[in-house]
């Protein structure tokens, strides 16, 4: 995503400044892509920086036009054994920015202000939480009257279990363990099974309803 922010200091003379952004324009909103991996425990760090250089090329930017900018690895993905040299990688293409992964506290909160919970919250003056559930966890934030009070992260998300023409072909460790102590059998090389893979389901969701209580 590309964006033009103007900045103000909003502070009077003679006071420690206090910058504030005044103004935002979002002008290029790339595709949204899964992270290209080389196995379940490596990024492929080529691909991504191909998929970067694409959207570049789609929005007419050159890394030198921009001024400054964050690269977040989130989820999943930053679990990843090289996460660190992919973010070194594709530090040197972006130029001046922020590289950092993203801990669960973090990701919740910035899933939950861009979704606008915190402002629904001091609006409503209520308590007002918001889920994000990606290919790898699921992050939770919720606020009252405005104010951040408190975030989690579960291993709950969209990609955990993955099928390949037909058979199981991945499970992540926590859902396995999930599945066992609910008696539900389930292992990778397994012919997929609807009915079973929907009862994981239910309890992932089950698990997921919990947290909010």
């Amino acid at each position: 995503m590309f964006s033009r922010l103007t900045i103000e200091n909003l502070a009077s003379n003679y006071t420690v400044p206090r910058i504030s952004i005044v103004e935002k324009e979002v002008f290029y909103r790339s595709d949204i892509y899964f992270t290209p991996l080389k196995s379940q425990t490596e990024i492929d760090t080529a691909k991504v920086k191909e998929i970067i250089r694409k959207e570049y090329e789609k929005a007419n930017i050159k890394p030198s036009d921009l001024q400054t900018g964050a690269v977040i690895i989130t989820g999943e993905t930053a679990r990843k054994q090289n996460a660190n040299s992919v973010l070194e990688t594709l530090s040197d293409m972006a130029g001046d920015f922020v590289v950092a992964t993203a801990g669960p506290d973090l990701e919740s909160v910035l899933s939950a202000r861009g979704a606008g919970s915190d402002r629904i919250s001091e609006e409503k003056r209520e308590v007002v939480a918001n889920i994000d559930i990606g290919g790898g966890t699921s992050n939770i934030a919720y606020f009252y009257k405005g104010i951040l009070k408190g975030t989690c992260c579960l291993d709950i998300g969209g990609r955990l279990i993955k099928v390949e023409n037909g058979k199981i072909s991945y499970i992540f460790p926590a859902i396995q363990k999930l599945a066992a102590n609910h008696g539900i059998q389930i292992q990778v090389g397994d012919q997929a099974n609807e009915s079973t893979l929907y009862r994981v389901c239910e309890y992932m969701a089950q698990h997921l309803a919990m947290a909010l209580y």
